[in-house]
């Protein structure tokens, strides 16, 4: 090709963030899914494809959570706790596992106290509300503590609820 250099290529460090050359946005083999290259963007989806799903908590029932008054979020509920999942991952369903009234629930997930998803899940006569609820967030790092809030149209009922989480 014209113009092109015949001077060997350099190899960028791994998971560079640098951006002045086609090596450093294509990559080096080694960019794990921490990077920001092109490299680094496929590693992290083929993470997502082909490692492990989990949930959480794992063969224990689910953690009751309790809304507050009719609307307003409850207090917090501490589903995993700083350091039950030690590998980074993300969230991909909240298994609703009962609710106590026939009502419009409104559940929140929290990275701490920084709010990361949030779904809504119907209870009536015909409706157990018993279900798996898909949600998306952003990857979460390990160790990281995940909580929830719960509103309902009522007020002071309450929702069992585990995670179907994705490690990376």
């Amino acid at each position: 090709m014209t113009g092109e250099s015949t001077a060997p290529r350099s190899v960028p460090a791994v998971d560079s963030t640098a951006n002045t050359s086609i090596e450093q946005v294509v990559g080096n083999k080694n960019d794990t899914h921490n990077g920001t290259s092109i490299k680094a963007m496929l590693h992290k989806l083929d993470e997502h494809a082909h490692k492990s799903s989990k949930v959480w908590p794992t063969l224990a029932n689910g953690v009751v959570v309790t809304a507050g008054a009719a609307w307003v979020l409850g207090a917090f509920a501490e589903i995993a706790a700083v350091n039950d999942i030690a590998v980074d991952f993300d969230i991909h369903h909240i298994s609703v596992e009962a609710l106590s009234a026939n009502e419009v629930y409104e559940i929140v997930l929290y990275a701490a106290t920084v709010e990361i998803a949030r779904v809504r899940v119907t209870k009536n006569a015909n409706l157990d509300g018993t279900m798996n609820v898909p949600v998306q967030c952003p990857i979460q790092p390990a160790n990281t503590q995940i909580q929830a809030k719960l509103a309902t149209e009522g007020g002071s009922d309450t929702a069992t609820i585990s995670l179907f989480y994705h490690e990376y």
